[in-house]
């Protein structure tokens, strides 16, 4: 399999980003310890851009061990499991066969150099599950490294840049990482190409982790987890002939397979249209009370979308009662029902008689509908000319 180059060397030879041999000492016990594994463990958000929506919460595990150093130079082995949560629940995202959505890197190596007042950092890496179900191996190299001291503090700060051709088109990330000694502190900003299941777009993952010196100090539900879907992950690899086995197993045609567990029960394509039918037929008979139990607590309407979202069930508004009392009749109809994964897009005719006119219009719109696990609506954005029909009602 061909491997990725990324990053690469682009400061000057007697560039000053804050380095000497004190301080690289510094950076390299606070990045990968002092010989025994050390352990970053990691919580955040992966959200989608540029509109902010939550897509999901991340948790890592990174366990690193340094393997050699001296004054200039120094070298670690390293692996790393990234596992996506639902926002709300915080359950493990799964594939529709159990498969858990994470994002695993069974080895690392890192060679660091101190080139006088500057550090370049190189690695070579396993990475995967992609797309298609391989590992990929990447060698990246960097020298866009910083230090800085405050007080009795030092401050680490580091950005990766990467493009690279797929075959669904080019992935892209900018990663900026800054740290702090005591405590140690990492946060990581990622800006870039979503991960395959998020879908098609952009997206922006921000992190904290923070230094754990042994496995037994990680939360106990991490611990948990590791040993039943990852036992691997207890610490780095131990050496380069378990890397090199690493290597042979990963990259051949048929890779481990991610961790897998019962598949979570969704709701079906049909059970989908069917709730959102159930809107339709309630507004057409004026049936708030069995309307309003479609919604879920939470659940917001954009009536239409440009205008604030209402929360359905917020009894100051009364939404769906004051529509009742405003209308004679607001009969929608559906005409085209498209379901994707938890949502339906529904195009629709609609008739409205306002209680004070004779007068009956026709109008047409689309909304769109998700539906939680419950089978509850959670939000409906509908489009239509919301102004026109009223200022034909008068």
């Amino acid at each position: 399999m061909e491997t990725v180059k990324l990053g690469g060397q682009t400061a000057a030879i007697d560039a000053d980003h804050g380095f000497d041999r004190e301080t690289f000492k510094q950076f390299i016990s606070f990045d990968v310890g002092d010989g025994a594994p050390i352990y970053y463990h990691s919580v955040g958000k992966l959200y989608r851009q540029p509109g902010g929506e939550v897509i999901a919460a991340v948790e890592a595990l990174v366990s690193n061990r340094l393997v050699q150093q001296d004054e200039d130079s120094a070298e670690a082995i390293c692996r790393t499991i990234v596992i996506y949560r639902d926002p709300e629940t915080n359950e493990i995202l799964q594939e529709d066969d159990g498969r858990h959505i994470i994002r695993e890197y069974p080895y690392i190596k890192a060679q660091f150099e101190l080139k006088d007042r500057h550090v370049v950092i190189h690695t070579e890496g396993l990475s995967g599950p992609h797309q298609n179900g391989h590992y990929g191996l990447a060698t990246v190299s960097n020298d866009k490294v910083y230090a800085q001291r405050s007080g009795d503090r030092t401050f680490f700060y580091w950005t990766l840049y990467g493009e690279v051709d797929t075959p669904i088109g080019k992935v892209w990330f900018n990663e900026a990482y800054n740290g702090s000694t005591d405590p140690d502190v990492m946060v990581m900003n990622r800006y870039g190409t979503l991960p395959a299941f998020a879908g098609m777009g952009d997206g922006f993952m921000q992190t904290t982790a923070a230094r754990i010196d042994s496995y037994e100090a990680l939360p106990v539900h991490l611990r948990e987890y590791v040993e039943e879907y990852a036992p691997s992950h207890v610490g780095p690899p131990v050496d380069d002939a378990e890397i090199e086995a690493l290597k042979e197993q990963y990259l051949g045609d048929q890779p481990p397979l991610a961790p897998k567990s019962a598949a979570p029960e969704k709701l079906s394509r049909e059970e989908i249209a069917e709730i959102a039918g159930q809107y339709f037929s309630c507004l057409r008979n004026m049936e708030v009370d069995a309307l309003l139990d479609l919604f879920s607590e939470d659940a917001l309407s954009w009536d239409p979308v440009g205008t604030p979202p209402l929360l359905v069930k917020d009894k100051s508004t009364n939404y769906f009662r004051a529509l009742s009392s405003f209308f004679e009749k607001m009969a929608l109809t559906e005409d085209d029902i498209f379901v994707a994964g938890n949502e339906a897009a529904i195009r629709w005719t609609g008739v409205a008689k306002l209680r004070s006119k004779e007068r009956e219009l026709t109008f047409e719109g689309i909304s769109v509908f998700t539906v939680n696990d419950e089978g509850l609506i959670s939000s409906v954005r509908s489009y239509w000319d919301k102004k026109g029909l009223m200022a034909s009602l008068k």
